[in-house]
């Protein structure tokens, strides 16, 4: 190509101008094009200017601040048109905004180059001590765990595909090894384009399983982030990347018929060489079944996969023959007092249930609550399921296929654990392949004479088995679980998953549906009605109805993602595009709720609007003297979001958006930010302003964000922007959400008369604006003396005045009809004496006047105001349900990455503020955040893969647990800025030294009760402990101790773990 000139030969309007043609011609994602588009039929209009067929739908304030800028047109008189047309077209370049962040100006977005980030390196061996643990090596807080030696296998060599190891190089193949995959192909592919083994990269299974960057959340049309290495396709024939079995696969499948599907693929098959052959490339060689009737072109399978044929064509015929419902009669049998309902009730209801199992028919009058209480006792445990699917395992897979029984054993062992993860868990390729024996499995095997086996045959023989095992348990273990069970979590487990037998919940659906009608005001659709709602433009959201379970009944919860007549959910546009404006009109009541506080009353958006609250109501109480009695009320409003009327609610953001007068400009923007660790972090966000607080450019708008959120050392770059959203048109919006929201129930289709759909973005603030409107009607100038606060429907208040908290007290109790709220007196409490007669004949829950108070998981001191975490909800319940952490090439990483997470989560600043707890009451509740920290500690080395003991890599374990005394302490100085916590020699209010002796107490009660797990590290930590323990003041440590003392702790020991 020709040399550049640096000659000026097109202003920079033009030059601009040109580039944004050839962007838009190229179809290349550039931020300098964003907004622009091609002119066609559809859109129309002029062009922009100096260009022929480009028009600007979306204004672009990035493009628009470049074209007028003199510090632009210097550099284009300076270095010429060719070469800034280069930088502009081909080049990311950004600008620097003060104190710290930059926004882009042009090139691909960063949020698409941004890979995932590098490993950091291990620190050498040798580092210095824990500091307050004497004897206790050092280790980086990188460390990570790997599968070792030993516990690879055990004892024999050392296999290729660990994780912790670096890839060996690949020998040089043999021609005879490179050739046979490709005997197949050779007509198919010129001989130019035939690829050689020597060019393949080397990569371990490990590395072929790493996940790509998360594109959650992006924008449409961003892409996620190419992985580092995909297998080639084409003649080679080698397996494409697997995809992660996860537990989100088999949820929420309903229907009441336990049988596989027909359009299954084991099911469509033949078992015949031709239905071996098709299963054999679509497990192995990724192609999708052919539809029947459709022209097919053969090709021919290399000889590895046609030798596979045989075997594949048992396996099919194993499939046909399998009694499958047998086996789960046998493993998970009905109990015989779930007596269930008749046909015609599930007639009514859409569904069946097995034809082998249906039952006797039981009166209406049983479906009350006791029976529903029954039936929710009826799921199959774990083990049994397990057994259901070892059976059918055992019964499908031919001998051959498993090479060994070793194989088949640690398969299974995988399948046990798979259906034992919580609720987003997912198993990783690792662990699937891990302590699999190759070599066992001769159907593998590309040439079945070959003595010696290179390392790249080995390498693709692994390749092939972990696609196998990648299909058969995400595929047909998923599909058995899909088609015989309903899979969902519970209200009262956490993320533990529940299994009912399709026949079993189709009766617990029934019965949630009837109650839903009773509770809810739902207008059926006509046939008719139901046309034009798909025929609706703009589309209309549909909701899908599922039943939670509860320890004594069942919540309905909807599903947002469903529009009436598109194809699929969340990749349908017409989804994609109703969603977007859905968290525009979440981010307008956002910003009016912002901009006038006093529209939510007392409602509190989170722990932190409660601590601001709270520690103004204690500081002004305390500044009085004497300090008066306090009287507290607890109310939760029975079925809040069905109850709201919709013509209320219609007056009440009519009100706050003001539809006839607001117009609001949008700004889409992405920001990205280096974490900590040294991973990249993407959000995706919206910002909302008016005319009146607009930011026109983005230097503007990036140094108002700076000055106005936590914004650090971030790139922002601009999606898009709207400057004419009108009031009205998102006012409309929401009238389409309220009045024709349309739930889908059973088979049919009805109109929600009452209330907001739960599942939505927008239930829970509506709810709150509707309420905090409720209380500036009802209850002015109740916060005078007191204080009032709600989150989403539990109302608190604290007042001097016993005839106000009386008044307040009857006012819900009574009910408010017009806002649609009344009490549940069963979930309602008091601290002072309640006359039956003022309530009727029901009564609240009467606790003494000096107490512990519970609210929304706090208890609430009613003399000292002093405030704990209540942690009776973990009671009965299983830490390992509630906490899951990725288990991929990383997973001592992620463990301490989630820990140190959850740890900030619960480091609250009630908790810890000492200007409204006492230092006892601090000590307590670090001491107790230790001891749920110990429990979640035991709760993720439980679920380390690779059976990693703790012996083998003690000082990993022992770093996180001084990172955790170290982290709370350092939010605990967060908490408390401006007072002086430590001093030298272990003195002051709160040491360092004080917080780790708390710490190492929690973790020793804990990993004390498991010690053949955690023998290796008692010692130590107890020398650390005493080690401590003589540096501490004898009054401190007294403090400590008492803080300490095992009464205070009896919720915990009833957690399962």
């Amino acid at each position: 190509p020709a040399a550049p000139s640096f000659r000026q030969v097109s202003c920079l309007k033009e030059l601009v101008a040109r580039v944004v043609q050839r962007l838009c011609e190229r179809g290349a994602r550039n931020v300098l094009a964003f907004g622009f588009g091609l002119l066609d039929g559809a859109r129309g209009g002029p062009p922009v200017a100096f260009t022929t067929s480009v028009r600007s739908y979306l204004p672009n304030t990035v493009t628009e601040t470049l074209r007028g800028s003199r510090a632009w047109g210097l550099l284009l008189r300076r270095v010429g048109d060719d070469v800034l047309t280069h930088l502009l077209a081909r080049c990311a370049l950004y600008l620097l905004v003060a104190p710290s962040c930059a926004y882009q100006v042009c090139g691909p977005p960063l949020y698409d180059l941004c890979a995932p980030a590098a490993s950091l390196p291990l620190p050498a061996p040798g580092l210095p001590g824990l500091p307050g643990l004497p004897g206790l090596p050092g280790l980086g807080a990188s460390a990570d765990l790997r599968p070792t030696r030993q516990a690879q296998n055990s004892g024999a060599r050392r296999r290729r595909d660990s994780p912790g190891t670096s890839v060996p190089l690949a020998k040089r193949p043999r021609r005879s090894v490179a050739s046979e995959p490709e005997r197949g192909a050779h007509r198919s592919f010129p001989r130019a384009q035939q690829p050689r083994v020597s060019e393949a990269p080397a990569v371990t299974p490990a590395e072929a399983a790493s996940p790509a960057a998360s594109w959650e959340g992006g924008p449409p049309g961003t892409r996620p982030t190419t992985p580092a290495w995909h297998p080639s396709p084409g003649p080679q024939g080698a397996p494409h990347d697997p995809a992660h079995p996860e537990t989100k696969h088999f949820l929420y499948c309903s229907g009441g018929r336990e049988r596989l599907r027909s359009s299954f693929l084991l099911s469509a098959l033949p078992p015949t060489l031709s239905g071996a052959r098709k299963l054999v490339e679509t497990i192995f060689l990724s192609s999708a079944p052919q539809k029947p009737g459709a022209a097919r072109r053969m090709r021919r399978l290399p000889a590895r996969y046609w030798r596979m044929r045989p075997l594949f064509q048992e396996l099919l015929g194993n499939h046909a023959r399998c009694p499958y419902r047998a086996l789960l009669r046998t493993h998970c049998p009905l109990r015989a007092m779930a007596a269930k309902e008749g046909s015609g009730n599930q007639a009514h209801r859409g569904v069946g249930i097995c034809p082998l199992e249906r039952p006797v028919a039981a009166p209406q009058e049983q479906t009350d609550s006791r029976r529903l209480v029954q039936l929710l006792r009826q799921h199959s445990s774990p083990w049994q399921v397990y057994a259901f699917l070892r059976a059918c395992l055992c019964w499908l897979v031919p001998t051959g296929l498993w090479g060994s029984r070793h194989n088949q054993r640690r398969f299974l062992r995988n399948v046990k654990k798979f259906i034992s993860l919580g609720k987003h868990a997912k198993l990783s390729l690792q662990e699937l392949t891990w302590k699999m024996k190759v070599q066992d499995c001769t159907w593998l095997h590309g040439n079945p004479g070959a003595c010696c086996v290179p390392a790249a045959e080995h390498r693709r023989r692994e390749e092939i088995l972990a696609r196998f095992l990648c299909w058969l348990m995400g595929t047909y273990v998923v599909e058995l679980l899909r088609s015989f069970f309903y899979v969902t979590e519970t209200t009262f487990q956490k993320n533990r998953l529940f299994f009912y037998r399709k026949s079993v919940w189709s009766q617990l659906q029934s019965i949630g549906i009837r109650q839903h009608f009773n509770s809810v005001h739902l207008r059926e659709l006509s046939e008719a009605e139901v046309r034009r709602h798909r025929e609706a433009r703009p589309a209309l959201l549909t909701s899908r109805l599922r039943f939670l379970p509860k320890p004594s009944g069942l919540r309905p919860i909807v599903n947002m993602d469903y529009i009436m007549g598109a194809r699929t959910f969340h990749r349908d546009k017409k989804v994609q595009h109703l969603t977007s404006q859905l968290k525009t009109l979440f981010s307008v009541l956002n910003y009016e709720r912002a901009r006038r506080p006093s529209l939510l009353g007392a409602s509190m958006l989170g722990m932190d609007d409660i601590h601001r609250a709270w520690r103004t109501f204690v500081l002004r109480i305390r500044a009085q003297n004497p300090a008066p009695q306090l009287y507290f009320v607890k109310v939760d409003v029975t079925g809040a979001y069905d109850a709201l009327p919709q013509d209320r609610l219609v007056e009440v953001i009519a009100n706050v958006i003001r539809p006839q007068e607001s117009t609001y400009c949008v700004r889409h923007y992405a920001v990205v930010q280096r974490t900590a660790r040294g991973h990249v972090r993407k959000t995706f966000k919206r910002h909302v302003s008016t005319f009146a607080d607009l930011q026109p450019y983005m230097r503007q708008f990036v140094e108002r964000l700076q000055e106005t959120s936590s914004l650090r050392d971030a790139v922002v770059i601009e999606q898009s922007s709207s400057l004419n959203e009108a009031g009205s048109s998102l006012f409309h919006l929401f009238l389409r959400l309220v009045h024709n929201h349309v739930v889908r129930i059973g088979g049919k289709s009805y109109i929600q008369c009452q209330g907001v759909p739960q599942g939505s973005i927008l239930s829970t603030l509506l709810c709150s604006l509707c309420y905090g409107d409720m209380e500036r009607r009802l209850f002015p100038g109740i916060e005078q003396d007191g204080v009032l606060l709600r989150l989403v429907d539990d109302f608190l208040l604290v007042t001097p005045h016993l005839t106000q908290a009386q008044a307040f007290l009857r006012t819900l109790v009574k009910g408010v009809p017009e806002y649609g709220c009344r009490a549940n007196l069963q979930k309602t409490a008091v601290n002072f004496p309640v006359e039956d007669s003022s309530l009727g004949s029901a009564a609240p829950l009467q606790l003494p006047a000096h107490c512990l108070f519970p609210w929304c998981g706090l208890l609430l001191d009613t003399r000292t105001l002093e405030v704990s975490c209540d942690y009776s909800s973990y009671a009965h319940t299983s830490i390992r349900a509630s906490l899951t952490f990725s288990q991929g090439a990383k997973p001592g990483r992620n463990m301490r990455r989630k820990l140190l997470a959850v740890l900030r989560l619960k480091c609250c600043s009630l908790f810890l503020d000492l200007q409204v707890n006492g230092i006892h009451t601090v000590y307590m509740n670090v001491y107790k955040i230790f001891l749920l920290q110990a429990y979640r500690f035991h709760a993720c080395v439980l679920q380390l893969p690779f059976n990693q003991p703790v012996r083998k890599n003690p000082s990993f374990f022992l770093r996180i647990i001084a990172d955790t005394a170290s982290c709370c302490y350092s939010l605990l100085k967060a908490r408390n800025a401006g007072l002086s916590l430590g001093a030298k020699g272990a003195s002051g209010l709160f040491p360092s030294e004080a917080a780790r002796w708390l710490c190492l107490h929690a973790f020793l009660l804990k990993l004390a009760r498991h010690s053949g797990t955690y023998r290796c590290l008692l010692g130590v930590l107890q020398a650390a402990k005493a080690h401590l323990g003589r540096q501490l003041p004898r009054g401190t440590l007294a403090a400590l101790e008492a803080a300490a003392d095992p009464s205070l702790t009896a919720d915990f020991k009833t957690i399962l773990d």
